[in-house]
């Protein structure tokens, strides 16, 4: 008996720190949703606002000589999006086009430890995130925040932990609107 009732406390006591890896922190995680409508112009951001569980899940993640951790943060972006973005025009982000359509977001790591927005349609397009420190506000959860740019662009500010940057999006050329 007392076999079995070590058994079931060991089992109990498991289960929690199985969960905890398995992103228990994003459960009930907020989702949001927000557009911008300029014309015939929309852009829509949909996202969940995950936590980074007190920094720890970052840091790994940048750790240059922990390449699992980043693997494993790339792999979720694919296989679990974070949200989603969807564009009636053709839009420009720097050199960057990302033609009208719908796309699933995700954020990536590259192995010189850039972080990228992740557009994943038809082809998957990578924009650079110029994160920068800021040690004044550090944000607990991911942060995407549309708004309205000077003549017709927009951007969106993007936070988590002690890093943030703002992406810019022009239309493309003429601003083509997406065909039905």
């Amino acid at each position: 008996m007392n076999r079995y009732i070590t058994l079931v406390v060991g089992l109990l006591m498991a289960v929690p720190a199985a969960a905890q890896k398995s992103g228990m922190i994003n459960q009930n995680a907020p989702k949001l949703t927000q557009s911008l409508s300029a014309g015939d112009a929309k852009i829509q951001l949909d996202y969940t606002s995950i936590a980074w569980g007190q920094g720890q899940a970052f840091n790994a993640a940048m750790d240059k000589g922990n390449g699992d951790a980043r693997k494993q943060v790339n792999e979720l972006a694919k296989s679990k999006p974070i949200g989603s973005f969807t564009t009636s025009v053709d839009l420009t982000c720097g050199d960057v086009k990302i033609p009208a359509g719908e796309y699933k977001l995700g954020f990536i790591i590259t192995d010189n430890m850039e972080w990228q927005m992740s557009f994943m349609g038809k082809e998957t397009i990578n924009v650079k995130l110029p994160l920068t420190d800021n040690k004044e506000k550090q944000s607990s959860m991911l942060v995407c925040s549309l708004f309205a740019g000077d003549r017709g662009t927009a951007g969106c500010f993007v936070a988590f932990g002690q890093k943030s940057c703002v992406v810019n999006f022009a239309p493309a050329g003429g601003g083509g609107k997406k065909g039905g």
